[in-house]
C-alpha cells in the first residue's frame, strides 16, 4: 500500500488539479514474474547485461522493449526523462488495477492443474453451475479486498476463459484451454541499420499468455486493463505489439512457440474512461503481420537515430500538426510538463486536492 499522485484534468482555466488516492497492491504470487522466471539462455543474458537503455552512453548495445519504442513514438523527450535519465512518474491508480489483475490472472494459470481433473469430470456429468464455481474458487482475494474495480475487470475475463473452456470441452480440445506459456520471458538480439552501418540491438519482452492453436502452430494473448476503441490507431498500436513480440521468439529461435499463427488481445475493462467496452479481438498473424513488421523496423530505426544523435524533442500541441494526439490528451496527462522545455511558462498554477 501506498501513495501516489496522478494528473486528472485541466480545466479551461489551465489550472491543473492534483488528487491524492491511496494505492493498494496485490500479488498472491510467492514472487513476481521477473523474480521467478527460468530464463537460462547465457548468450541472451549476457547481451542483455551489455545492453542499456542509456546507450550509447552507457552499455554496448541499445536495449529495447515494446514500451520503449510506443514511449519515444508518444513523446522522445518523456521517453528520454523515463528511459535515459531515469526519471519516473506518479503511479496512479490505473497502473496499480492493470498490475493486481495480472498478478491475479497469473496465479489462476498456476492453479488451474489442481482442479482440472475435477472440473473435466463435473462437465461430463453435465454439472456446469458446479464446474463453473469449481474453476472459479481458484481466484485469490485480498484480505482488505479489492479497491480499484479489479472485480469487474476480473469477473469479465474469467467468463471468456469459461466460454472458451466449454468450447474446448464439446471439442475434446481442453488441452488447448490452458496456455502453453504465462509471463513468459523471451530475449533476442538483432542489428539495425543506420546511415549503411549496423548496430546490435537487445530485445526484451514478457508475453502474457501463449496458446496452441490445436493445429501445431501457436496464439500470443495479451491482456490490457485499459479502454478498448474500435478504431484503426488501436489496433495499428497493438499489432506493432505483437509483432514485436513474434519477432523476439522469431530470433531467439524459441521453437517451443513456433510458429505463431495468430494474435490475440482481450480487454475486458474496455469500457473504462469512455471505451467502446470490454472486447477481445484474434487475428491471424500471415494476413497483418507483414504491414505490422514493416511499421516495426521503421519504429526501432528512429529510436536507434535518436540515441546515435542523442536528440530527444519534445511534443507540444503548438508545434504538432492540428492532428496530433497531444491536443486533446498527450501533454495532459504528462507527468513532466512542469520540466518540460516546450512548456516552460508560468501559465500554470498547481493545486492539491485530497481525493476522499
Amino acid at each position: 500500500m501506498g501513495f501516489g499522485l496522478s494528473l486528472w484534468f485541466k480545466s479551461s482555466k489551465e489550472v491543473l488539479v492534483i488528487q491524492m488516492t491511496t494505492l493498494y497492491k496485490y500479488n498472491p504470487n510467492e514472487n513476481t514474474f521477473t523474480e521467478s522466471s527460468d530464463f537460462d539462455d547465457k548468450d541472451l543474458l549476457k547481451s542483455y547485461e551489455e545492453s542499456s537503455y542509456k546507450w550509447p552512453i552507457e552499455g554496448d548495445k541499445l536495449r529495447m522493449t515494446k514500451s520503449t519504442i510506443s514511449a519515444y513514438e508518444w513523446c522522445p523527450y518523456q521517453y528520454f526523462l523515463t528511459y535515459v535519465m531515469g526519471q519516473r512518474g506518479e503511479e496512479t491508480e490505473a497502473m496499480v488495477r492493470g498490475t493486481n489483475v495480472h498478478n491475479v490472472v497469473e496465479y489462476f494459470w498456476h492453479k488451474t492443474d489442481e482442479v482440472m481433473s475435477e472440473v473435466e469430470s463435473l462437465l461430463n456429468d453435465d454439472k456446469t453451475a458446479m464446474a463453473k464455481e469449481k474453476l472459479k474458487s481458484l481466484f485469490p482475494y485480498p484480505e482488505e479486498g479489492y479497491h480499484h474495480n479489479e472485480e469487474v475487470v476480473i469477473d469479465q475475463w474469467f467468463e471468456w476463459q469459461w466460454a472458451r473452456l466449454l468450447v474446448c470441452h464439446e471439442s475434446d480440445m481442453v488441452s488447448s484451454w490452458k496456455p502453453v506459456g504465462n509471463e513468459v520471458e523471451v530475449h533476442a538480439k538483432t542489428d539495425v541499420e543506420y546511415e549503411g552501418e549496423m548496430y546490435p540491438v537487445h530485445l526484451k519482452g514478457y508475453v502474457d499468455r501463449i496458446f496452441s492453436d490445436g493445429d501445431g502452430g501457436y496464439i500470443l494473448m495479451e491482456l490490457k486493463t485499459g479502454k478498448w476503441k474500435e478504431a484503426p490507431y488501436k489496433y495499428s498500436s497493438m499489432r506493432l505489439e505483437m509483432e514485436f513480440y513474434k519477432n523476439m521468439i522469431t530470433l531467439a529461435q524459441r521453437d517451443e512457440f513456433l510458429p505463431v499463427t495468430h494474435w490475440a488481445w482481450e480487454y475486458p475493462y474496455g469500457q473504462v474512461n469512455g471505451g467502446d467496452g470490454a472486447d477481445w479481438i484474434i487475428e491471424e498473424t500471415k494476413t497483418k503481420s507483414k504491414y505490422a513488421q514493416r511499421s516495426l523496423e521503421k519504429k526501432m530505426k528512429k529510436l536507434l537515430k535518436a540515441h546515435i544523435e542523442q536528440d530527444f524533442p519534445p511534443v507540444h500541441k503548438d508545434t504538432c500538426s492540428k492532428w496530433c494526439r497531444c491536443q486533446s490528451v498527450q501533454c495532459a496527462w504528462c507527468d513532466f510538463v512542469h520540466i518540460c522545455p516546450a512548456w516552460k511558462s508560468d501559465k500554470f498554477l498547481i493545486k492539491e486536492e485530497v481525493k476522499k
